[in-house]
């Protein structure tokens, strides 16, 4: 079975906004604060790929057990098979 996968590559303006305990961690850029929102303002679509994927997958569902081959096996003893 194929699948088809789609990439849109492009440009996204966006507010990212964390709070702090002070002014000193809030204004270093390397310093993480508590995680408020992020707000995506514009979306600019440059151009889409489509690309034709095989799925590696076998189409047999795994719950469906497959048979072993046929191993001839010594006979026990009170067996009744002939």
């Amino acid at each position: 079975m194929f699948k088809y996968i789609r990439r849109k590559f492009g440009e996204a303006s966006f507010i990212h906004t964390d709070s702090f305990d002070n002014a000193e961690k809030a204004a270093d850029p390397q310093a993480i604060g508590e995680f408020v929102e992020v707000k995506v303002n514009d979306i600019k679509i440059d151009f889409i790929k489509v690309k034709k994927e095989k799925d590696e997958r076998v189409k047999d569902s795994s719950a469906k057990v497959q048979g072993s081959p046929k191993i001839e096996t010594h006979k026990v003893s009170g067996d009744k098979s002939t």
